[in-house]
């Protein structure tokens, strides 16, 4: 147990420095240093003389000794956190290679070159969201790892839903929007063999506290403050996502992709639109016909054709 703990068990009482330090084999500065680091960090605490210490208000962070306060399953047991870092995926992917086991998670409170699909920048200030990668060693083939995206982004729907924003949707291929405005993205990247993939890391970013966003993005971007009026409990939203993905991801074992399609369709803003499509070398408009069984988009065109989008850029047209 470390001292964050013993604060947060009796949170809003204070708890006497001699308690502390026996339970934790310190001494009383000792105590003390653990306190000072743990303000560094940003959790705001009280110290007194005759009464000792306790928190002044529950930590709006993403520490594991929060975390694990919420979470019911085995993702997201062993964590990694950091107050900065240039990106949760290339610390994941450093350390699945140095052989982190299945559902390590590592978050920290602020990116400094947060990336999203393609390559695109994600803006990440400090503790306005969610910066988090997942480490998964499934056993699945690596044309199967666009349907583990999928049931991420079904996952965090379902979370974001049970905390209160129901009008999140999914975007394909990795996208959470609000409306017309995006809220949370997916970024998932892969090491192994065509067979057989040795991990999966899976970068979440979600914009939870932000009021506003920079010139560029602020006809394209939301957050969860601003489509509520609240700032949710950040480290109870990430543990709502793990526990939902736990849920679906045996879907991904099962030889029949429905089970799987239909969860997702279930939040498919995108089905029956007119959207407009941009892939590397072509861009064309038609209807969004659903999923096909590895994931794809179908799309279908004026002519009575259809083509499969593997990566693409999609959009919904404006009505005239």
């Amino acid at each position: 147990m470390k001292a964050l703990s013993i604060l947060l068990e009796a949170f809003p009482e204070p708890v006497s420095g001699e308690l502390i330090a026996s339970t934790l084999a310190l001494s009383r500065t000792g105590v003390w240093k653990q306190m000072q680091a743990l303000q560094k960090q940003g959790v705001k605490i009280e110290g007194k003389q005759n009464s000792g210490y306790r928190l002044l208000e529950w930590p709006d962070l993403l520490l594991p000794e929060i975390l694990e306060r919420y979470l019911v399953g085995d993702l997201g047991r062993h964590v990694f956190w950091h107050a900065c870092l240039a990106s949760t995926n290339t610390t994941a992917k450093e350390l699945a290679r140095q052989g982190a086991e299945h559902g390590t998670l590592v978050v920290t409170e602020e990116q400094t070159a947060g990336r999203g699909r393609r390559g695109r920048s994600w803006t990440s200030e400090k503790n306005s969201g969610i910066f988090a990668s997942l480490i998964l060693r499934p056993q699945l083939p690596a044309r199967r790892i666009p349907m583990l995206t999928l049931a991420v982004g079904i996952a965090l729907v379902e979370a974001l839903h049970t905390c209160g924003l129901s009008e999140a949707w999914l975007k394909w291929p990795n996208d959470i929007w609000v409306g017309n405005r995006k809220l949370a993205g997916i970024l998932s990247e892969l090491s192994g063999e065509l067979d057989q993939v040795d991990f999966v890391v899976i970068g979440m970013g979600v914009n939870t506290h932000q009021t506003e966003f920079p010139a560029e993005l602020a006809a394209t971007a939301t957050s969860f403050y601003r489509e509520t009026g609240q700032r949710p409990n950040r480290a109870k939203l990430l543990a709502y996502v793990l526990q939902e993905l736990e849920r679906v991801l045996p879907l991904l074992d099962l030889a029949d992709p429905a089970p799987l399609l239909a969860a997702w369709q279930k939040h498919d803003r995108l089905l029956g639109q007119t959207v407009n499509v941009v892939e590397t070398s072509d861009q064309y408009t038609g209807t969004a016909l659903g999923l096909t069984p590895t994931g794809a988009l179908r799309i279908g065109l004026a002519n009575g054709s259809e083509k499969v989008v593997l990566a693409g850029d999609v959009s919904i047209r404006p009505k005239p």
